[in-house]
């Protein structure tokens, strides 16, 4: 996997849940954001038209996949925004999330939008190959 990233659906019951995987922590995050973002639009042919930054924190690796993966469903519900591009940007106290944006208009729902992360079977680990994680989301 040392160099490959990418993300995948996986069969839920009732939910949406979420593998990703990259080199680099930062790279698995913008992939588990890919992930969510694809099990719900379709994005084809959509360009940003803005960009939300935030900063965030998480005392564990889980707890920041978490974190960035509310601050988008809060975006999306707050804002309207959907992101087509991810940067996780490595900080002293605090990863920089910078969301590119396009209007939820912009784009063709295909799926349930999500609601909520949940912990359960939550994990976000590295391992010699790079970094992976999975993740249930609430629709």
């Amino acid at each position: 996997m040392s160099g490959a990233r990418g993300h995948r659906d996986v069969p839920h019951t009732a939910d949406t849940r979420i593998e990703a995987w990259g080199p680099t922590r930062e790279a698995c995050l913008a992939e588990a954001v890919a992930g969510l973002v694809d099990s719900f639009a379709d994005t084809t042919g959509a360009r940003p038209t803005w960009t939300v930054t935030a900063p965030v924190t998480a005392d564990t690796d889980p707890d920041a996949l978490v974190a960035v993966l509310d601050e988008v469903i809060y975006v999306l519900d707050t804002q309207g925004g959907v992101p087509l591009q991810v940067e996780c940007v490595p900080g002293a106290a605090a990863l920089g999330l910078r969301l590119h944006l396009a209007a939820v208009d912009d784009v063709e729902i295909t799926g349930a939008v999500p609601k909520a992360v949940t912990l359960h079977e939550l994990r976000f680990a590295r391992s010699e190959a790079g970094w992976s994680c999975a993740v249930t989301i609430d629709v």
